[in-house]
């Protein structure tokens, strides 16, 4: 049985006695690695000027806010900490998401029904975070202020993400308010999509766009000169520049307790930066150019570690730890040379390069398992998001790792705008078939989300998309899907995930509420697993007679009742939609206008029948209340480097500039006329009955 890096014991490991033949040990390790390391740094790449070390006068303190990750120290925090102290600067780091998360789970009774870490909440972070959260964290907060106002830093740093921006700005402001003349910096993530916002509220003095070491020292510089600003300062990388990732300080963990962590004989670290793929979806791709760090100097920076702090378990953070076949497996034989006794995981991407051999040499060297961005086992939409791989290599893929010893952790995207319920089939197929393959964890998303970074964000007109959100989504050109078939996909998905009798070990986003609350199933006969093939399969299956919106929600359905028929045989499933249910699981990006009542019952034999209430209303239009339906939207404005390298791979037909300002009036014109001339509502109510044939196989 393959060991899962969450069945590792979360305790502190005693510090390791160095051995004494480190020399020879060395040696080996540099003739193992060489025929695959290269044995030289990438040319055209930026050196990190760290100033001369000398005391400075101002102090510092970085600061991360939940909702982040739990299970290990976090690396931004302890790599920017590390260099401010290399610089001279005095230094402390708060991870304040690790002491919230520690704070929630320690009250009894919990304030909330659900666990806001729990993956599927996050959007309570995001979209309702002074409502719901922090009420129960402001005394915390509170509390963790007047420990930094007695520390008296002159610069205070923010790492902003996706989901935490809330925190950070509430905590940033009441900083203020106790330090007027602190300066303030905020970088991360959030900075590539939302800096507009940032410079547009001119709250905090600096903002960082891109990779932060370098710009993170141009701002304590400043801070240290006492230069003066009157608005704040977004410092953006230069677009072709990549940052040399060896050579950096070993990340500084000293205000840092691991035992608060899952893990706290866990590290994280970085093997590379960016992406060798270009994938049409992706934001992150394009945040920064790919570059490899060599393995000799990931080598000692894990190893010093390894020693100094116990760490055995290292998770690399990078978008794909494998966009460097030879380097990465220069690092598993230098592992193994070294007699690094290491457990470690890393993101990658499927590759049908990776043979059984390869795959060998990583477990030899303690890679316990790879987190893959499968996103969809559709050979089309794989085409479309240009992943460069297929199916078939994708299952190859996860044989030769179970055989080897990888387990394998997955990642899946929900509603791809060229996704048909034949696709979703196939990812559902898929996993269905790897199941039992060393499979760890399945991720998926609650809904394809549109990125302004991206090849998809950059040229709306190649993937079907209209210039127009509905109900506050993307919707396609002929306006016949959008919100209400992304909820459907992605409660449907779940309903598989718990209804495809996963072994226990696989951990999976459990909508726990969704038994019961949304669906419930009987079977003919539990005991029945049937294995499934690929297959091709109509599922218009209902033509209401509406509108293809209409036709396209009810029919979301069958895929999934289809899967179990073949899956589990007979059985009688009633699945609900409806507003109080889904804004509480799904948020309201997805849920809020869709009412479903259905009751979908088939024998064995396939005969089947579905008696279906379902009801979409649309929001009403008031262009006085300033209350859109249809709202215009375009992202070829972002004039960000990660938007800029998406623009130039997307080829929209404005090239590198602008929409026209001839196709942004009729866009805003479009938009405004949709308002009151297409109601997309619909109330369907109908008895169907239907015979299937077992098999469709391609």
């Amino acid at each position: 049985m393959v060991k899962s890096i969450f069945d590792f014991q979360a305790e502190k490991a005693a510090p390791k006695i160095k051995i004494e033949d480190g020399g020879d040990k060395h040696v080996a390790m540099l003739q193992a690695i060489a025929p695959y390391a290269k044995p030289n740094i990438s040319r055209n790449l930026t050196q990190v000027e760290i100033p001369h070390k000398s005391t400075k006068n101002t102090k510092v303190v970085m600061i991360l806010m939940p909702e982040w990750n739990e299970y290990f120290p976090p690396f931004a925090l302890g790599r920017l900490t590390a260099l401010a102290k290399r610089a001279g600067y005095r230094t402390k780091a708060y991870d304040l998401n690790i002491k919230a998360h520690k704070y929630y789970h320690s009250l009894d009774p919990k304030p909330l029904d659900f666990d806001p870490w729990d993956p599927g909440r996050f959007f309570h972070w995001q979209n309702h975070y002074m409502d719901s959260l922090h009420p129960i964290f402001e005394k915390l907060w509170l509390e963790y202020i007047e420990d930094i106002v007695k520390y008296e830093p002159n610069f205070v740093g923010f790492t902003a993400y996706y989901c935490n921006f809330g925190p950070v700005r509430w905590f940033a402001e009441e900083l203020k308010k106790r330090l007027p003349n602190v300066k303030l910096g905020i970088g991360g993530p959030y900075m590539q999509t939302s800096h507009m916002k940032v410079e547009e509220e001119n709250f905090f003095d600096y903002g960082v766009i891109g990779e932060g070491e370098i710009l993170f020292l141009k701002m304590l510089a400043e801070a240290e000169n006492g230069t003066v600003h009157d608005r704040v300062q977004i410092f953006s990388q230069p677009e072709e520049q990549r940052i040399n990732l060896n050579n950096m300080p070993v990340p500084d963990y000293e205000d840092i307790d691991f035992n608060d962590y899952r893990f706290p004989n866990g590290i994280l670290a970085e093997f590379s930066r960016g992406c060798v793929a270009k994938c049409t979806f992706c934001d992150e791709t394009h945040f920064w150019k790919y570059r490899q760090r060599q393995a000799v100097d990931a080598i000692d920076e894990i190893e010093h570690l390894y020693y100094a702090k116990g760490t055995d378990v290292v998770w690399f953070i990078d978008s794909l730890v494998n966009g460097n076949l030879n380097e990465l497996r220069a690092f598993a034989k230098a592992v193994v040379a070294k007699g690094l006794n290491l457990h470690w995981t890393g993101y990658a991407r499927c590759d049908g390069r990776m043979d059984l051999d390869y795959y060998r040499d990583l477990a030899a060297s303690g890679c316990t398992m790879l987190n893959y961005g499968c996103e969809t086992a559709s050979d089309k939409v794989l085409e479309d998001m240009d992943k460069r791989v297929t199916r078939a290599e994708m299952e190859q893929n996860f044989k030769d790792g179970h055989e080897a010893g990888v387990a394998t952790m997955t990642n899946w995207i929900l509603g791809y705008p060229t996704e048909t319920p034949n696709d979703i089939c196939d990812s559902m197929t898929f996993l269905y078939r790897i199941k039992d393959m060393s499979l760890v964890t399945i991720s998926h998303s609650a809904g394809f989300v549109l990125g302004p970074n991206s090849i998809i964000g950059q040229n709306f007109e190649r993937f079907n998309l209209a210039h127009v959100a509905y109900c506050n989504h993307w919707i396609n050109l002929d306006y016949s899907f959008g919100k209400g078939h992304i909820l459907t996909r992605s409660k449907m998905f779940s309903l598989w995930l718990q209804q495809m009798k996963l072994p226990d070990h696989v951990a999976y986003l459990n909508r726990g509420d969704l038994p019961g609350n949304h669906y419930t199933i009987e079977y003919d006969n539990a005991e029945i697993e049937e294995p499934l093939e690929y297959e091709v399969f109509d599922y218009n299956v209902i033509k209401t007679g509406i509108s293809p919106w209409a036709d396209n929600m009810i029919n979301e359905l069958f895929p999934v009742f289809r899967l179990l028929w073949r899956a589990r045989g007979g059985y009688k499933l009633n699945v609900k939609f409806n507003p109080e249910i889904d804004l509480k699981e799904f948020g309201d990006m997805y849920a809020g206008e869709y009412t479903c009542n259905a009751t979908f019952t088939i024998d064995f034999k396939g005969n089947w029948e579905l008696d279906i209430d379902a009801e979409w209303i649309q929001p009403i239009w008031d262009e006085q209340a300033g209350k859109w339906t249809f709202t215009y939207h375009d992202f070829s404005q972002y004039e960000n480097n990660a938007a800029m390298r998406a623009r130039k791979l997307a080829r929209s037909k404005y090239g590198m500039g602008r929409m026209t300002e001839e196709d942004s009036k009729y866009w805003q014109s479009q938009a405004h006329d949709l308002n009151t001339e297409l109601d997309l509502s619909f109330k369907f109510k109908d008895k169907i009955k239907g015979k299937w044939q077992r098999y469709n196989l391609i």
